[in-house]
């Protein structure tokens, strides 16, 4: 690119309408921007066609930029992962230093699974409320991914504009979009891990996107913790975020979203679960919003259950719910003209109209907590007995070591019957492979006897962890931590019940 171009390009349009540090085109102004050390300069150019503009916002664990693919003329965004709680900052050439060499495996690690999300991600381009994940790559001793640029406002900033009508009207509207956007992001085995107001956007169009998957994993339970740090907003966190020993899944996803419209309605924060864990009174939305009905309020009560397992197991079983309580027909709004006034700003973090996050809002660094099983003494929840759940854990195996290892985990309700295969409406969604069926094969999970029954229905196979091939239609009995494959060992599915 010529040294003159650069001059006179603008870090924000991409326009060569730069005059004087001030964009004729946008209004940008050199003289707003503010430096900082651990983002890339503007007009870096990264994979050889992704040129950056300015940065739009830094996280916990990433930064992400404006930017131009300078093949086909396309804005766009570029995610950096970047876990700054584990870094020094930046050499000269743009490659990260780690604060502490003992820091590698971490930061590997995280690497990985950002990349590994990013693939899985991409099978979600086209669905109408998650940013479409265009590309990814390694670079500067990190990771990155493309996605696409967006323009309007997050919902924290709708809800500052706009009138408590209005505030309701709008999060009805996104409880049915990213519900069921988060529906088919858990039939690949991953939870989103960071829903907040922050990161949901309201287009010029009128949709609403879910954004910021940096922080998306495989359901978990029972990860090492010496050494590793948690990235949570706590006024949106359920208690089991704050351990790496407790079982993550849908419902942490799902009170997440719950207390992201509790606060956009009612405008109060859901106490945090460390405060509620300690007595701390959790406040029904009905005794704050005119707007909210006792039907509506108990559904978000069992959504915003301290304790998992009073909470829905599943996005399908609250949508399900929901439904029942309220209509999105009967709350039509107008999305996309009410934020017409953000229609040539962009989204993330737009440093024009989105000021500093409350502190609540702002994502925390902590150590992984010593806490025991929930027992709230605060809520309105009281424990009945509880039944084991079960896990289908996938590894996928790409190359020789781990490292090369994709892994995902999916909640199997007892006494349901779960399909596998590669139909969208599979409750496990596998990768595009042809030799993997549309439904390859069904697996049911007896809760009373603790064990499974795993029946093939494919045309390739499906196989016993010592190679057996299973015969079509008939049913195979499974116990707790047994293998099974799906067309060869690089699909390996092991049956979990919960300790």
């Amino acid at each position: 690119m010529m040294q003159s171009s650069v001059k006179s390009l603008c870090p924000a349009c991409f326009r060569e309408t730069l005059k004087q540090g001030i964009c004729t085109a946008c209004g940008y102004r050199e003289s707003d921007a503010v430096h900082k050390e651990d983002v890339l300069e503007a007009f870096t150019i990264l994979r050889g066609k992704y040129l950056l503009g300015n940065d739009l916002g830094q996280g916990g664990f990433g930064i992400t930029y404006r930017a131009k693919n300078l093949q086909n003329g396309m804005l766009c965004c570029v995610k950096e992962y970047y876990p700054s709680g584990l870094l020094a900052g930046r050499k000269e050439d743009g490659s990260l230093c780690l604060m502490d060499e003992n820091h590698q495996k971490e930061f590997d690690q995280g690497k990985h699974r950002f990349l590994e999300e990013a693939k899985a991600l991409q099978e979600l381009r086209g669905n109408v409320s998650v940013v479409d994940i265009w590309d990814y790559f390694e670079e500067n001793g990190t990771a990155y991914f493309v996605m696409e640029l967006l323009e309007g406002c997050n919902l924290r900033t709708f809800q500052k504009e706009h009138t408590p009508e209005q505030n309701f009207k709008m999060s009805v509207q996104m409880l049915f979009l990213i519900g069921s956007a988060l529906v088919e992001v858990h039939r690949f085995g991953l939870i989103h891990g960071d829903i907040s107001p922050e990161n949901m956007i309201i287009t010029k169009n009128g949709d609403i996107k879910l954004i910021d998957f940096g922080a998306a994993r495989s359901f978990r339970q029972g990860e090492k913790t010496e050494g590793y740090k948690i990235y949570l907003k706590p006024n949106y966190a359920p208690y089991e975020q704050y351990s790496m020993k407790l079982c993550q899944g849908p419902w942490t996803d799902l009170y997440a979203l719950a207390a992201t419209f509790y606060f956009i309605v009612t405008g109060q924060y859901v106490v945090d679960a460390l405060k509620r864990a300690k007595g701390a009174k959790y406040v029904p939305m009905s005794e704050l919003s005119p707007f909210v009905s006792r039907r509506l309020s108990n559904i978000m009560d069992c959504a915003l259950a301290f304790d998992y397992h009073d909470r829905y197991k599943s996005l399908t079983a609250f949508m399900s719910d929901l439904q029942k309580a309220v209509q999105p027909q009967d709350y039509d709004i107008d999305l996309a003209a009410l934020v017409s006034c953000y229609s040539n700003k962009t989204d993330l973090n737009p440093k024009s109209d989105n000021p500093e996050p409350e502190k609540a809002d702002q994502v925390c660094m902590i150590m992984p907590q010593a806490v025991a099983e929930p027992r709230a003494r605060g809520g309105l929840f009281r424990h009945k007995k509880k039944g084991k759940m079960a896990w289908l854990e996938l590894t996928i195996q790409n190359g020789s070591s781990d490292a090369d290892s994709v892994k995902r985990r999916w909640l199997i309700e007892p006494n349901r019957m779960l399909t596998i295969g590669r139909l969208a409406s599979s409750n496990v969604m596998m990768p595009a492979n042809n030799r993997i069926s549309r439904t390859h094969c069904e697996l049911y999970y007896n809760e009373k006897r603790q064990d499974f029954v795993l029946k093939d229905v494919s045309k390739f196979g499906t196989f016993l962890s010592d190679g057996t091939p299973m015969e079509k239609e008939r049913l195979y009995a499974l116990k707790d931590k047994d293998c099974f494959y799906v067309v060869s060992p690089v699909y390996k599915f092991r049956v979990v019940i919960e300790k």
